[in-house]
């Protein structure tokens, strides 16, 4: 009997340890800022996916993905990301760039 209390109390003291508060990691304006950063151009890109003449790439024209995001972070602040479109005629990658400009504009990302 004495050994079940000992048991169940060590088992209650071991549980208050495990779950005691810990302090969480507070971010720096500068790392709020490249997550907010990351986290939009990532939604941009997976809203942009199915347009098949557009291509995100870096300012010396290195690809860009949803994945390799997280790894860019530019000197000013910024990720410096380029939204390339390649369309076989130039009214195609007007009514292109036009569509990209709505969403954008509107938020639909």
């Amino acid at each position: 009997m004495i050994q079940l209390i000992v048991g169940w109390v060590q088992n209650l003291v071991n549980f208050s340890i495990a779950t005691e508060f810990k302090p969480v990691e507070t971010l720096t304006p500068s790392q709020k800022g490249y997550k907010f950063e990351h986290d939009e151009l990532k939604r941009l890109m997976l809203r942009l996916k199915r347009f098949e003449t557009v291509e995100f790439t870096d300012v010396v024209g290195a690809p860009m993905t949803p994945q390799t995001v997280e790894n860019r972070y530019g000197q000013d602040g910024g990720i410096d990301c380029v939204i390339r479109i390649i369309a076989p005629t130039e009214r195609g990658a007007k009514i292109v760039a036009t569509k990209i400009r709505n969403i954008l504009i509107n938020g639909d990302y």
